[in-house]
């Protein structure tokens, strides 16, 4: 599966990340831009799901998906990304990277925020966290 460059960008100033038009989570860094790429698909075609290469994204996945749409909140950085399929179920992604002002400063906690709900019909979704670790080149150790 080859990426897009059609990307939305979510960020707060201190961490950031690409989402695709259906919603997957394919390049963020942590702890700041210039760090680790926890999510790093966009560099490569992802494997089978459970495979040695499935890792590096964020993904929620429908059943039965027949389209996708994509779009910011009015005058915010805040993108929604709304998954229809083909039996007239709907989800809706909200992803934003919190920002605001706190004892007269700017706060930019190191937080991405994914919120989903269903809009419409019964839809079955998966989700699938994979990060990465080492610059993308393995995952991490679980423990």
């Amino acid at each position: 599966m080859t990426h897009s460059l059609d990307l939305g960008l979510i960020g707060n100033c201190t961490v950031g990340a690409l989402i695709d038009a259906r919603g997957e989570m394919v390049w963020a860094c942590v702890p700041r831009f210039d760090g680790d790429a926890a999510f790093c698909s966009l560099l490569r075609a992802r494997g089978e799901p459970g495979g040695k290469d499935d890792f590096g994204y964020f993904a929620v996945e429908l059943a039965d998906f027949e389209r996708s749409e994509q779009h910011y909140l009015d005058n915010t950085a805040v993108l929604v990304t709304r998954l229809h399929d083909r039996h007239g179920g709907c989800v809706e992604m909200t992803d934003f990277a919190p920002r605001f002002g706190h004892y007269g400063r700017t706060f930019r906690p190191m937080t991405l925020v994914r919120a989903l709900r269903r809009v419409a019909g019964s839809p079955r979704v998966t989700v699938r966290l994979r990060p990465a670790c080492d610059y993308g080149a393995q995952r991490p150790a679980v423990t």
